[in-house]
């Protein structure tokens, strides 16, 4: 913490009516304990923070359009896969834990070199939104397509049709929202995805 000597009376740069000791140690202006940020080399003023952020955040505006995309059909494809090991059961959910895990760092890596090795303040939320909309996309398809055929059955008064569709619609309790490993691979791989770019990059 760089502290003003004694002698004449500083006053905050942002609050002019607040008396400081501070000063920030990049470039030298007066600052109050608000206007203060704590940063591995000592305290700064947010211009100063704000500048360093920016040169760290390099990303283009098309990054995060790809990475969007990267995110959305790669966890679309991971959820699909999450979603058939689920459904063995026990060990399946330990198998999707595992699979989770590793699915959602695998998707932020590749996400990371679509755009380039740049970062952006929020891709971390992006590849997140791509995960989780792609899990979903899969839990859907299923549901609207089973739900399509039974209402044909249901109007052509088809037994054999729907029966058929009775099976479908049984079958969806191993699909998406009622799979417990599509839960895992939800919130496991959404979580490895954050966690690798937010802490890891």
């Amino acid at each position: 913490m760089a502290e003003e000597p004694s002698g004449d009376t500083l006053f905050c740069t942002v609050h002019p009516t607040v008396e400081t000791t501070l000063r920030c140690n990049k470039c030298n202006r007066p600052m109050c304990i608000k206007c203060a940020r704590r940063t591995p080399v000592g305290y700064r003023c947010k211009e100063c923070v704000r500048g360093q952020q920016q040169i760290f955040y390099n990303a283009q505006p098309l990054d995060l359009v790809l990475q969007g995309i990267s995110s959305l059909v790669l966890g679309t494809i991971g959820a699909i896969l999450v979603n058939m090991i689920g459904s063995l059961g026990f060990f399946g959910w330990i198998i999707a834990f595992m699979g989770s895990s590793a699915a959602g760092a695998l998707i932020a890596n590749i996400a990371h070199r679509v755009a380039g090795k740049r970062r952006a303040r929020y891709s971390w939320l992006v590849v997140a939104a791509g995960i989780v909309l792609g899990a979903v996309v899969v839990a859907i398809v299923p549901i609207l397509l089973y739900s399509i055929v039974y209402i044909q059955a249901i109007a052509g008064t088809d037994p054999e049709l729907m029966a058929d569709s009775l099976g479908g619609l049984g079958l969806m309790g191993l699909m998406g929202f009622a799979n417990i490993g599509w839960w895992i691979y939800v919130i496991v791989a959404t979580g490895a995805a954050i966690s690798s770019l937010r802490m890891g990059r």
